[in-house]
């Protein structure tokens, strides 16, 4: 027995193009994010997300393109083991230090300090914790373990968007504790935690690449708090103490 199949025609024809067009659509879609996390040797995947926000570091206002870095090691003496200004990688006023116009801003929870000693100032307790990835400083919110992070076009007041945003951690001991939500003004774009470190080193990494500038604030949560005098959860003590290095991210626009 021979089956006939016809060729559709009108009506039945058009439903077929809108459903071949909407499955093709599915297939070809990019994600739209790329997500990167490392521990031990995290060079070779910080290599990658470096590639991904821009290969070229920019130093001054008004460019487009490239990536932005803060390691810390620039931080003026007079500013360690103090408080820092919120503002203290984007300035606005004219005279300020070039090299301080990244993009990028806290917000006022908490009092964000840079440290070349582990933070032992304010807790000896941990300061053996803490590496440093690049140089010899580290950074940490000291007094709260739930900030946000946001950008402005730098060396301007005016809010603006990124691509791409990632952090070296230093001392992650626990999964599922710290992590990094990325927002699009008051809409998440998801939740991401960051690996506990390896037996090799104590740090990792996470960053998250988007296709499109849309992120506009970063919030970061941590289990303990270091201004709590309290020791790390791997010597005993009740939370995981962590503290970040290297902040990559791409140009504000």
């Amino acid at each position: 027995m021979k089956i006939a199949i016809l060729a559709p025609t009108g009506f039945f024809a058009m439903i077929l193009i809108l459903c071949f067009a909407s499955c093709n659509k599915e297939k070809t879609d990019d994600k739209p994010f790329v997500l990167i996390t490392a521990t031990g040797d995290i060079q070779a995947k910080l290599k990658t997300f470096r590639s991904l926000v821009g290969e070229q570091i920019n130093t001054t206002p008004g460019v487009t393109g490239g990536r932005r870095e803060i390691n810390w090691d620039g931080i003026p003496d007079q500013f360690l083991h103090t408080r820092i200004p919120e503002d203290f990688f984007n300035p606005t006023d004219p005279g300020a230090p070039i090299q301080n116009k990244r993009g990028l801003v806290y917000s006022s929870v908490g009092e964000f300090r840079v440290s070349d000693d582990g933070f032992a100032a304010i807790n000896p307790l941990a300061a053996n914790q803490f590496n440093p990835f690049s140089g010899n400083r580290t950074f940490s919110n000291v007094s709260a373990n739930l900030w946000d992070v946001e950008f402005q076009l730098a060396g301007q007041p005016h809010q603006a968007k990124v691509r791409g945003f990632g952090i070296v951690f230093s001392d992650v001991d626990l999964a599922n504790k710290t992590f990094m939500e990325f927002f699009a003004d008051d809409k998440s774009l998801g939740r991401f935690f960051v690996p506990p470190h390896d037996d090799n080193s104590n740090f990792s990494f996470l960053g998250v690449y988007f296709q499109s500038p849309q992120v506009t604030r970063i919030r970061v949560g941590h289990d303990g708090i270091i201004a709590d005098g309290n020791d790390d959860i791997s010597n005993g003590g009740p939370h995981d103490l962590v503290v970040m290095d290297d902040f990559i991210y791409s140009e504000p626009e």
